[in-house]
């Protein structure tokens, strides 16, 4: 099992402010370098160990089927779409899981 450190967000820097990615989105910790910066990135690591609903996991040892990242994707834009952008979303990836749902997602390919 891969260790909980390698799913962690990466602090990263942008003209001069650091910032993390998390589910799609920026989350600004402050100016790049100082410790007010260091201090807001290492409570939003906190904050993501302490919750029950980190990212989607990945075991090494185990494939992600299609349905599952499928599920996964659904799951996070259910709140960032309309609601019609997000029923013709689950409409079309119901074709895809109907399809390739228990496909390994690296075994999925642009052709098929």
């Amino acid at each position: 099992m891969p260790k909980l450190t390698d799913r962690l967000p990466k602090k990263c820097n942008d003209r001069g402010r650091a910032f993390s990615w998390h589910n799609g989105k920026r989350i600004y910790h402050g100016t790049w370098g100082t410790p007010e910066a260091d201090k807001s990135y290492k409570r939003f690591i906190a904050a993501l160990l302490e919750s029950p609903a980190l990212p989607l996991r990945i075991d090494k040892d185990t494939d992600v089927l299609v349905s599952e990242l499928s599920a996964g994707f659904l799951e996070v834009h259910e709140s960032r779409m309309g609601k019609t952008d997000y029923l013709n979303h689950q409409y079309a990836i119901g074709y895809l899981v109907e399809i390739y749902g228990e496909l390994a997602v690296n075994e999925f390919s642009p052709k098929k």
